[in-house]
């Protein structure tokens, strides 16, 4: 009778145990998991961040590049417009002489 007691004690104690046991393996198993998934997220979010930094890196320069084109220009139309001023003076004063020589002052 003590035998069959020690028996049942044992057979608890071992089926506890087994328990125990696989309620750690579980845990271990979806902690594991959980932490490779946030993991390939945190890595996935980094890669988006590196496309959108590369994005944003190509459209600064580009904008860069267009107000250079931009400037450029600019300085050209500035160039033309002081070339035609100076043209503009030179045919003003052209006509005063004529109308000068001309009688045609006041």
């Amino acid at each position: 009778m003590l035998n069959d007691q020690q028996n049942k004690k044992a057979l608890l104690v071992s089926f506890a145990l087994g328990v125990l046991l696989c309620l750690f393996g579980c845990v271990c198993f979806y902690s594991s998991r959980t932490e490779s998934t946030e993991s390939r997220n945190v890595n996935r979010t980094i890669q988006q961040l590196t496309s959108d930094g590369d994005r944003a890196t190509e459209a600064v320069n580009s904008a860069e590049t267009g107000l250079s084109e931009a400037q450029d220009t600019a300085n050209r139309i500035s160039e033309r417009v002081d070339e035609s001023t100076s043209v503009l003076d030179r045919l003003q004063a052209e006509l005063d002489r004529i109308a000068e020589a001309n009688g045609l002052t006041e």
